[in-house]
């Protein structure tokens, strides 16, 4: 039987606008006869599950499909109800915090859960479970310890088992050990409908269950999480196994700030005690700003050192501010604050973070995903964008994880931004809808954007295969960058070719690297829309586009359809980046580029055994590649002349490149050798 008690009262503790540490929640979607899951699972519960017992929060469905596995038997109408809600179509699946995150367990990473657990909650759910014998009572107690959000949620209690183990494999994947497993949910399998008490005040709700006689009763634990109904976002979750949990945070309401050097840069804070006795916090902020960068602690306006213990009585709030002072070294600066109780040493920690954003023109985003093959995140790859913006002389850059460009871009904070490099190399999801929203007002703006990764076109426009797809990031590519899908690449998209009629002539062939494994070679091949320039080929074919460019009278964009870090050699990848930024800073336009070959001729062509050559400067270095890349020949130049001839009769009949280069410029030709 259930009973439900739903009663409002204002409650005295809450003097400020609070926050409530957020649980990463992972439904998690796996089946006992699944070969892949046991193959990915065991991952998943080493760098997910095991390291994080008191922030993450997971349950596990088991489904109906591939084959047998009593778990679903236990409860089939539980599980098909999750599996119809989330749409999932394979196994296994893991969806983290009902929409932020959809996809194989090898893809949620530690950056994933610190990105949920860093952002609070307004709500605080209490879970408790009285064993009366045979019944139990669950009683839940969801707080609004600050402003809660519009609309209705609905608060669902799952009991789940939170280890099962098997003699023998009760399966046919092997597998033995089952974490979090799904056995009821309380009171439908839908849950209860309800809507958010105000802030200051509280709603309780009473559930009773039977034991069944397969549960081993020593494992039962109760989850409760409170579900968007139309977003399916998760607001927030308790269990009966939370440890104690009393701090609270007001954040800052301005969490991104631009400032010009030598301003002082406040964000205001408060930390509260939300429970019924006297304890003691610590607070630390750390930071990744420049050493010339200043900062300071301070509680009702006096200086604190960091860390800092703070004494609470219950109900208490001390009010806060951190401030900082940027210097002339520019930089996108990230403050983490943190909220640890030392009476209660396991109760996991409040944090948020703020930032500050100081003289940067140009800026790095690496996407915060992964591939499940290489470990961390896409900022494994910056040092590429690094190389090449310190080649093309920049001094106003720097690089930053994709979540805090999109924080910084909502507070209005990235004023002296214009240029921005889209790291995703091979991360998924490589486009996520958060990010493109913000592009495409980044870009409406007057903005610049590269994005470069393997992948991104495949997931964005495969309907059929990507669990990604979506007509809106379809849209985005489109109408912005002008491209379109035509394949997923595979190794005869090799090598990398430029359009020797556009920009990059600077890198006329580059290998395109197996960077992560042979069996990971995807290159996408390009569509082209109207409005866009092919700037590369893969193998000097037409017909297989590689990269596309695109320009309004408000902004540039650039795509590549593969990583920056799987492309040839550093100067390749350098002289990339510096067209790139040169084109985006308007040093280069099409009418420069068009004078610029024009005085760079070979004739005849094709050519049979003497080439003659129309330099545009008289002192540099001459190079000739062939398809491959391959440096075939080179002289160094320091003559009154701007003519050159050579003898090709030893080359064989193709296609090669012919590069002049010094300090000042760069440009290719390619041409033809017959014989």
């Amino acid at each position: 039987m259930k009973r439900i008690f739903n009663y409002l009262f204002a409650v005295l503790w809450l003097s400020a606008e609070g926050q409530a540490f957020r649980y990463a929640v992972f439904e998690h979607f796996t089946q006992a006869s699944c070969g892949p899951c046991a193959a990915q699972n065991p991952g998943f519960q080493a760098s997910i599950i095991d390291p994080n017992p008191h922030t993450v929060r997971h349950i596990a469905y088991h489904t109906s499909w591939p084959g047998v596995d009593p778990m679903y038997s236990e409860n089939p109408a539980a599980s098909n109800t999750r599996v119809n809600y989330y749409g999932i179509t394979g196994v296994p699946t893991v969806v983290l915090q009902g929409n932020y995150k959809k996809g194989l367990p090898g893809i949620m990473t530690m950056d994933d859960v610190t990105h949920i657990t860093s952002q609070s909650s307004p709500v605080k759910i209490t879970v408790t479970d009285v064993d009366n014998g045979t019944t139990h009572d669950v009683t839940v107690r969801i707080k609004s310890v600050g402003t809660p959000p519009t609309g209705s949620f609905r608060l669902l209690n799952v009991i789940i088992e939170r280890n099962i183990w098997y003699t023998t494999p009760p399966g046919t994947n092997g597998e033995t050990y089952f974490p979090n497993v799904m056995r009821y949910i309380l009171p439908t399998n839908s849950g209860t409908l309800i809507t958010l008490p105000a802030q200051g005040s509280e709603a309780v709700y009473t559930y009773s269950y039977t034991e069944d006689p397969d549960w081993n009763m020593a494992e039962i634990g109760v989850v409760s999480f409170l579900q968007h109904a139309t977003t399916k976002e998760i607001l927030n979750a308790g269990s009966t196994f939370d440890e104690v949990q009393n701090a609270l945070l007001a954040a800052p309401s301005d969490r991104a700030v631009d400032a010009p050097a030598g301003q002082t840069i406040a964000f205001p804070f408060s930390v509260g005690n939300g429970g019924d006795a006297s304890e003691q916090f610590v607070l630390t902020v750390i930071s990744d700003a420049p050493s010339d960068w200043s900062m300071s602690l301070l509680a009702d306006g006096l200086p604190l050192s960091t860390p800092a213990t703070l004494s609470l009585q219950a109900g208490e709030w001390k009010n806060l501010s951190l401030e900082v002072v940027p210097s002339a070294t520019p930089a996108f600066a990230n403050y983490e604050i943190t909220v640890s109780s030392v009476d209660n040493p396991l109760a996991p920690s409040l944090k948020t973070t703020v930032h500050v954003v100081s003289g940067i023109t140009d800026l790095i985003v690496n996407n915060a995903g992964t591939n499940g093959v290489t470990p961390g995140n896409a900022s494994l790859w910056e040092a590429d964008y690094i190389n090449g913006l310190v080649y093309s002389n920049n001094t106003s850059f720097d690089a930053v994880l994709h979540p805090h460009v999109v924080t910084a871009w909502k507070h209005g904070s990235m004023q002296q931004v214009k240029h921005l490099y889209f790291n995703v190399g091979w991360t998924f999801p490589g486009l996520p809808e958060d990010m493109v929203t913000m592009l495409a007002e980044f870009l409406n703006a007057g903005g610049n954007v590269l994005i470069s990764g393997q992948d991104v076109a495949w997931e964005t426009f495969d309907n059929a295969n990507s669990p990604y797809a979506s007509a809106n990031k379809q849209n985005f590519l489109k109408t912005y960058f002008k491209v379109n899908f035509s394949s997923d690449g595979n190794t005869s998209n090799n090598p990398l070719t430029a359009n020797m009629n556009d920009l990059y002539t600077s890198v006329p062939s580059a290998p395109i690297n197996a960077y992560y494994g042979s069996s990971y070679f995807y290159p996408d091949q390009l569509k082209l829309m109207t409005g866009g320039i092919p700037i590369f080929y893969y193998n000097n074919l037409t017909t297989k586009i590689a990269g596309i460019r695109a320009a309004s009278g408000t902004y540039k964009t650039v795509f590549l359809g593969v990583g920056l870090e799987m492309i040839g050699t550093t100067n390749d990848r350098n002289n990339i980046i510096k067209t790139t930024h040169d084109w985006f800073h308007g040093l280069i336009g099409d009418e420069d580029w068009t004078h610029a070959f024009s005085a760079f001729q070979a004739f005849p062509q094709p050519a049979a055994s003497v080439l003659r050559l129309q330099l545009p400067q008289s002192s540099g270095r001459l190079e000739a590649f062939d398809v491959f890349g391959r440096l075939i020949h080179h002289e160094e130049l320091s003559t009154p002349t701007t003519l050159r001839e050579w003898d090709i009769s030893s080359w064989a009949s193709g296609q090669y490149v012919v590069r002049f280069r010094n300090n000042d410029f760069q440009q290719s030709l390619l041409i033809s050798v017959v014989r």
